[in-house]
């Protein structure tokens, strides 16, 4: 049956002003103007603010607790909880944590956490990687090589090559880090998307050494990649910052 115009167009309408209302008050929260010590607005106070009705507030506050930046108690009402709650990784966090923090800031913790994860997953997959594992990195290598610097396929193509190797360890918790590094990604484009072509060789490094089944090499192509990576697109950070 098909669906009334009307009834989808409503339904849509009522996502996106969920999508707004989380977004508004996820980054308050990161951002510190709702702090864990102060009261979280009435739900009556936030419906009139974001012209919403109360069940968009009430899942909007679900979605919020979900990711562990409040929590709803019956006797005790809705609490911000601190940063060691949060979901770090969650994507809408990391984006809303993104927006908030100075870009060189955010870009280095990214990769302090990124060197320590993959390095050894790189070594992994060349222990662990299946001939599917390797054709699917070789088929996203591909896409890098044929993908220009600028735009979305570049970055979908390095993010693809990414994801494929940490898939490729045959670890699940591995398999997390995907958001983490799609935003690390994502940053060392806006900042320089000049380090896509740069760095592509080096890439190949890698899938050449998983594919000899050398652990260390990986490990070590893998370090290289990233370490010269961080330091290419904090200078380029740092003569952006020194032009303005």
């Amino acid at each position: 049956m098909a669906r009334h115009p009307r009834l989808a167009l409503g339904r849509a309408q009522k996502r996106n002003l969920f999508a707004h209302v989380v977004e508004d008050l996820g980054t308050r929260i990161i951002r510190g103007d709702l702090k864990p010590d102060d009261p979280f607005p009435i739900e009556a106070d936030l419906g009139r603010e974001f012209g919403a009705s109360r069940s968009v507030i009430r899942e909007a506050v679900k979605s919020l607790a979900a990711r562990g930046l409040i929590e709803s108690k019956t006797r005790t009402g809705i609490r911000v909880l601190p940063p060691t709650h949060w979901n770090l990784l969650d994507p809408e966090v990391l984006s809303w944590r993104y927006s908030v923090m100075p870009a060189a800031q955010f870009y280095s913790e990214l990769f302090e956490i990124r060197l320590m994860i993959e390095p050894q997953a790189a070594a992994l997959a060349a222990s662990r990687a299946t001939q599917a594992d390797i054709a699917e990195m070789s088929e996203a290598f591909g896409e890098m090589s044929k993908a220009r610097e600028t735009g979305t396929a570049a970055v979908e193509a390095d993010l693809r090559f990414h994801r494929a190797i940490l898939s490729a360890g045959k670890n699940a918790l591995l398999h997390q880090m995907g958001n983490l590094i799609a935003v690390g990604l994502y940053i060392s484009h806006q900042a320089s998307s000049e380090s896509f072509v740069v760095f592509l060789p080096q890439h190949g490094q890698v899938l050449t050494a998983i594919r000899a089944r050398d652990p260390q090499a990986a490990r070590r192509a893998m370090e290289k990649l990233l370490n010269e990576t961080r330091d290419f697109v904090t200078s380029h950070m740092k003569s952006k910052k020194r032009a303005r």
